[in-house]
């Protein structure tokens, strides 16, 4: 067996030189994602000291050759990571300046510019400019169509650099040192010289400096959280303890901090060959998908775009053939181009997804990217992490047994006991945590302590019930046996000053500590531990370890003074002391507890219609334990079920296992699963919990949910979780606790490390989706009353009824800050109470078209061509005398007479056009007005829903007062072709304003009401 592990390493090994090669060159190809996506596959774990030196070519006690040593270092690199960079600065500079649809606007803009210099060079006679558009406007149109796409990128780029600029990653997980044994002497080098078959020698402060496989060490502890979500530290030792070797003791792994402890291993990977190494190309080489709102918008902006360069180059051909007039055709394509494209879209969605941003910033998440605010409103699947996100990342005491009860922390009816308190005192004098000084003054929860997690909650319980510090104060510690994983115990001895005895102390798991006893205290004293008593006892362990939670077991023994006087030296090593027929006290469980009201978020989720998922590098026991308590599982499972009936989980029949909805899935048992297999256990559980899942079984588990359809968000804060992260539709990266390397990958940061943040994100989320339909819906509608015009005038020779320039304004003038206040709007019902929307259920859809061009944009049309046609019947020109005119309306030599019979200089009826034309503009301005207030809401009624919102009421204002100043202020006259209005004129559009308001509110009670289910089906978006 030796040897085959042996061949498994070195091959293992040459594969993951050819992943670091192409990895450092940044050029991760498809199939070397699928290596790195594979499981760590090594037998070192197995090997004696002596087979790892043949497969090494290295000297456990003498190290490598200089040579030999720089030899591997030229062949395979240094020991470093590669950087993680994010979107650089340029590249989101070039997607808000230069995408999809600013190169239409920019386009447009070009045109404009053409159309300008075209119109400049072709004369200056009356003729000419008769028939071709002034090329003043050409100039104003194409200048404001630039700074509308220059100042909408500039905003767009602002709000994702400002987010996106989160720290540097994984380079400060690597240690600028590591001393090292070459030709038998020990040397400090640079850490990046570091190369495979060195031997190491690491102590407690320092950083993991390599993958390593331990060959001796002295109560060595390393944090391993970062790379498998376990907060207690891993105790290790030079003997293999699992077959995976991500689990065994006698690995330790780059990047790790090391607690305490003296160790010495020999390196067996080095920079992108070791496990951060992986997953940094792993992070690197994963692709992400296009949000589910980019593609929605880019395939509204598309179609529009499609739709309005199909008719533009349609009716250039027709009018260049009609008027053989190269500009006036060139006008009319623009006209209709610009009438289709909403100049302001990119800006109004910007800021709705801005507003989104900085609101749910208030809500405790950060959004890197603005299209993350919707991708979070529309997850139907979180993988969340356990440590920090659904639980408190503080490990409590949760339990203390004694006197044979199991009693709850909170539970103080049993502190006068007698052996409570003996119990307490055990507690409080065997233990290494301490408060640091600078922070005693401040409440105990608050306080920092030097020490590791499980010692840590013991010390703040013990201090708050029996004041610990004083205690320890009082009786001082005058011998002690460290832990250690041979044995599995500590033991201290005190000297007890009020009595002038010693005291010993015995802590470990209770199990092991239990063998060392002959007796058990309990309130009626100290009775003999017979085997019955001392089944009682283990079944009692089983049951709060069954619970998810760490037990700790204490046993004592007052020393004889007569034998142990004050003055005696205790020896260690020695073991001058007793260390059986001890007293069996009880036990202290701990846990890092659920966040306060997360089963409550959880459920809130549920009834979103939304699946949440563990997923965590925690023993299966804990998972499920802390399940139940988040409420992420509430069903019965198989181990709910082999826990009752004292059996393994294997022992359970398979006919039982097929009758339960919920499941705890291990890393074990993802190892044995195709994607088809994980699918079917997907489908066939209704809640599932995954536990000691590896980086790469986290990343399978969030690619076979994308598979299934799931918009899948995916929590983390280890570097573990980085690959991930990345995959998922949306990545939450932890902001307190996470590390840099998760911060990076992900794309919306939690900055209070709380699950409930995320439902609320959610919510948020959703509520913007429902905005951005109404936004859009407001913004389309006004497209038909500025399209038809160019129809009109091209079939019936009408004159033109709205200008280019008016268009403009329309479109980011007086549409712009209605469109930007329904971002604002609240949700109209309780959207958390319904499923996530389909990935069918687009943003825009035909139902949207239909009532935005053909209901209420065709009511504004016959506003505004109302508002036209009274303008020119007040001065003679009733709408029949009007029709094919053009010809001899833009010509200025011709006198043109009214239905009165008068005559009209081209001047005078120029000026009676603009007249006209200015109505038209206004008469749009208040159909909008009327058209934002009925898309405030696409259900409930507006006299419910109320005008509470005062950014949209501002707005209208606003709205109201560039129609004002467009009529009536000269300096608009000069910029856009205008004339003012008499007061009557101004209001000629109001009935149809009122008219739309009252239909879409009869169309609102025929929905709520279920009268005529094709009303609903027909004009519901």
């Amino acid at each position: 067996m030796p040897h085959k592990h042996g061949r498994r390493s070195s091959t293992t090994s040459l594969k993951s030189i050819r992943r670091a090669s192409i990895i450092a060159h940044g050029n991760v190809e498809v199939s070397e994602i699928s290596l790195l996506k594979e499981e760590t596959c090594t037998g070192d774990h197995y090997l004696t000291p002596e087979q790892l030196e043949n497969i090494y070519r290295t000297n456990v006690v003498t190290g490598l050759t200089e040579n030999f040593a720089a030899e591997l270092l030229e062949r395979y690199g240094p020991n470093e990571l590669k950087e993680l960079h994010g979107t650089s600065y340029w590249t989101l500079f070039r997607n808000n300046l230069f995408g999809w649809f600013q190169c239409v606007l920019w386009t447009a803009a070009i045109v404009n510019f053409i159309g300008y210099f075209l119109s400049s060079d072709s004369g200056s006679g009356e003729e000419e400019s008769a028939e071709a558009h002034s090329a003043k406007e050409y100039l104003y149109l194409g200048s404001v169509i630039a700074a509308t796409i220059v100042g909408t990128g500039i905003f767009g780029f602002y709000q994702e650099a400002k987010n996106a600029a989160v720290m540097s990653g994984f380079e400060k997980l690597v240690p600028p040192n590591a001393v090292v044994i070459r030709e038998g002497v020990k040397k400090t080098i640079p850490n990046v010289d570091l190369v495979i078959g060195d031997i190491v020698e690491m102590s407690g402060g320092d950083i993991v400096p390599a993958d390593v496989r331990i060959l001796t060490c002295t109560n060595f502890n390393t944090d391993m959280s970062s790379l498998t979500g376990e907060s207690e530290p891993i105790k290790h030792r030079p003997e293999c303890t699992h077959s995976n070797p991500m689990e065994s003791k006698n690995m330790a792994y780059f990047g790790c901090p090391i607690t305490e402890g003296f160790a010495k291993a020999i390196v067996i990977a080095t920079g992108e060959m070791t496990q951060i190494g992986k997953i940094a190309g792993l992070v690197t080489g994963l692709t992400k998908e296009e949000t589910p709102i980019a593609k929605e918008i880019t395939h509204f902006i598309k179609l529009l775009c499609g739709v309005a360069f199909v008719f533009g180059i349609i009716f250039f051909f027709m009018v260049y053939f009609i008027q053989n007039s190269m500009l006036s055709a060139l006008q009319y394509m623009l006209g209709i181009i610009l009438a289709n494209v909403p100049e302001g879209l990119i800006v109004t969605l910007t800021v709705c997804m801005t507003l989104s941003a900085k609101s749910l910033k208030k809500k405790n998440c950060l959004a890197k990217t603005l299209q993350a605010v919707e991708t979070l409103g529309s997850t139907s699947c979180i993988c969340s992490d356990k440590t920090g996100t659904l639980t408190e990342n503080q490990m409590n005491v949760s339990h203390l047994f004694t006197n044979f009860k199991i009693i709850d922390k909170d539970d103080h009816h049993y502190v006068t006991n007698v052996s409570y308190a003996t119990l307490c005192l055990a507690a409080c004098l065997n233990l290494k945590a301490t408060f640091t000084f600078d922070t005693m003054h401040m409440p105990i929860e608050k306080r920092k302590v030097l020490g590791d997690a499980s010692e840590a909650a013991i010390l703040r319980y013990m201090e708050a019930n029996r004041s610990a510090t004083q205690v320890r104060e009082e009786n001082p510690k005058v011998g002690e046996i460290p832990f250690s994983s041979a044995y599995k115990y500590q033991v201290t001895i005190h000297r007890m000053l009020n009595t002038d005895t010693h005291y010993l102390i015995m802590k470990g798991a209770p199990e092991i500590v239990v063998e060392y006893c002959s007796q058990v205290h309990t309130d009626d004293g100290v009775q003999n531990l017979t085997p019955q008593l001392k089944k009682e006892l283990k079944a009692n362990f089983i049951k709060i370890a069954n619970m998810g939670e760490r037990v700790i077991g204490y046993c004592d023994l007052k020393l004889p003074v007569e034998s142990y006087p004050v003055g005696y030296k205790f020896d260690a090593q020695a073991r001058n002391f007793p260390l059986e027929d001890l007293i069996f006290l009880g036990a202290v469980s701990m846990i890092d507890p659920p966040r306060q009201n997360i089963d409550k978020y959880i459920g809130l989720c549920r009834s979103a219609g939304i699946k949440v998922i563990m997923v965590t590098g925690d023993h299966p026991v804990t998972a499920l334990a802390i399940s139940r308590r988040c409420g992420t599982i509430s069903m019965p499972t198989a181990y709910d079920y082999a826990f009752e009936h004292h059996i393994d989980l294997a022992d359970v029949p398979p006919h039982i296992k097929s009758q339960f909805k919920a499941a705890v899935i291990t890393g074990d048992d993802l190892r044995k699963m195709s994607v088809n297999d994980l699918k079917a256990v997907q489908t066939r559980y209704q809640e599932i919990t995954f536990a000691r899942t590896s980086p790469q079984q986290k990343l399978f588990i969030v690619e076979t949910y994308q598979l299934l359809g799931y918009v899948v968000a995916v929590t983390g804060d280890g570097v573990n979780d980085s690959p991930a992260l990345k995959k998922a539709d949306i990545g939450i990266a932890m902001g307190i606790n996470g590390t840099e390397v998760s911060k990076k990958a992900a794309d919306m940061i939690l900055l209070d490390d709380n699950f409930a943040s995320i439902v609320l994100g959610v919510q948020e989320g959703r509520r913007i989706f429902d905005n951005l339909k109404k936004t859009i819906a407001y913004t389309l509608t006004s497209n038909l009353p500025e399209m038809a015009p160019f129809v009109l005038y091209a079939c019936l020779g009408l004159p033109l009824p709205i200008t280019l320039m008016l268009i403009i304004v329309i479109n980011v003038g007086t549409d712009l800050l209605p469109a930007m206040s329904l971002a604002y709007e609240e949700s109209e019902e309780d959207i958390m109470s319904i499923p996530p929307r389909k990935l069918t259920d687009h943003l825009v859809n035909g139902v949207l078209l239909f009532m935005a061009y053909f209901q209420v944009g065709l009511i504004q049309f016959f506003s505004a061509m109302y508002a036209y046609f009274i303008i020119f019947a007040q001065d003679g020109f009733f709408p029949s005398s009007l029709i094919f005119v053009r010809s001899e309306w833009e010509n200025t030599r011709i006198l043109v007479k009214d239905t009165l019979g008068r005559e009209w200089n081209y001047r005078d009826r120029k000026r009676l056009e603009r007249k006209a034309q200015t109505a038209y503009f206004v008469a749009v301005a208040w159909t909008q007005i009327s058209d934002v207030i009925i898309c405030k809401t696409r259900r409930v009624s507006i006299i419910k829903k109320g005008m509470r919102n005062h950014v949209l009421n501002a707005s209208i204002v606003v709205d109201l007062l560039g129609a004002l100043l467009v009529s009536y202020w000269p300096v608009c006259h000069e910029l856009f072709s205008t004339e003012p209005l008499s007061w009557w004129d101004f209001f000629l559009a109001i009935p149809f304003a009122i008219l739309m308001i009252v239909m879409d509110e009869i169309r609102r009670y025929l929905i709520r009401n279920s009268v005529n289910k094709w009303v609903e089906s027909e004009t519901y978006y």
